[in-house]
């Protein structure tokens, strides 16, 4: 059976598929009601690759700020939106930590988001509601009010019941705001995509995007029998883990199944 006749695998590519497809939709029609996306599922299978490629199939550069991996206060989280406030402007967060924040931090980037996704024909309308300006706004002469005509992707890790437990009572607004897209994926889905990239795709070899000119064809042949062998006992099953699987098998070519055995495997 080739990858074409899985059913399960065909399922899997179909989901990422989508992210691409449903980003590249949104960002074509600013004047849609809708103008958040949320996109939740597993780390390093490639929810940023796909957004990346619905955005850049519509979207010119400036029209995208990209915010990747901080975490980030409710003043910084207000300017970000001054600045992607124009019609046709999206604000990228992935991979930004807001739920794990104080309360009020929390209440208030919620609080944000909700204004500024709010389906409606009339304004959308932002304001810092606090007694004083913070810095930052001063600095870049930023309002405390604004009408906000631009979108939101929002890419996250963490499961959907688990930002609705956080969210709280904000939930039900923000799950009606956002157009939600899971890609979350079982272990045996896990394995054949990660496998599929690596043979199909060539991740690990000309398409390496963490080693300039990828690894050897035994390289990769060791590092896919291992996944094939191993993965029931591994930590984690992702085309990041088999990256760190090929990197070890080429810098520790004596010892790299003991040095494996600690790093990739249930002990």
């Amino acid at each position: 059976m080739n990858n074409y006749d899985n059913p399960i695998l065909e399922d899997v590519k179909n989901r990422y598929e989508t992210i691409h497809k449903m980003v590249s939709i949104f960002v074509k029609n600013p004047d849609a009601a809708m103008r958040g996306v949320l996109i939740s599922g597993d780390a390093g299978f490639g929810k940023t690759h796909y957004t990346k490629i619905g955005l850049q199939e519509v979207k010119d550069v400036d029209d995208i700020d990209y915010v990747k991996g901080s975490s980030i206060t409710a003043a910084a989280m207000y300017c970000k939106l001054y600045q992607s406030k124009d019609t046709g402007q999206v604000l990228v967060l992935d991979d930004v930590d807001i739920v794990h924040k104080s309360t009020s931090e929390r209440s208030a980037i919620l609080d944000m988001f909700k204004a500024a996704t709010e389906p409606s024909t009339e304004d959308r309308t932002i304001e810092w509601g606090r007694a004083s300006q913070n810095q930052l706004m001063r600095d870049n002469d930023i309002p405390n009010k604004f009408i906000f005509k631009g979108s939101i992707v929002w890419i996250t890790n963490e499961p959907i019941e688990d930002l609705a437990k956080v969210a709280k009572t904000h939930w039900n607004a923000i799950s009606s705001r956002f157009r939600q897209i899971p890609v979350w994926l079982n272990d045996q889905e896990k394995l054949m995509y990660t496998v599929h990239l690596i043979e199909d795709v060539d991740i690990l070899g000309k398409n390496c995007m963490a080693k300039k000119g990828g690894y050897s064809k035994d390289v990769i042949e060791k590092t896919i029998t291992y996944i094939r062998k191993n993965w029931k006992s591994m930590n984690d099953i992702s085309p990041r883990i088999s990256i760190s699987i090929a990197d070890t098998i080429e810098n520790f070519p004596d010892d790299w199944e003991t040095y494996l055995e600690y790093q990739i495997l249930n002990n």
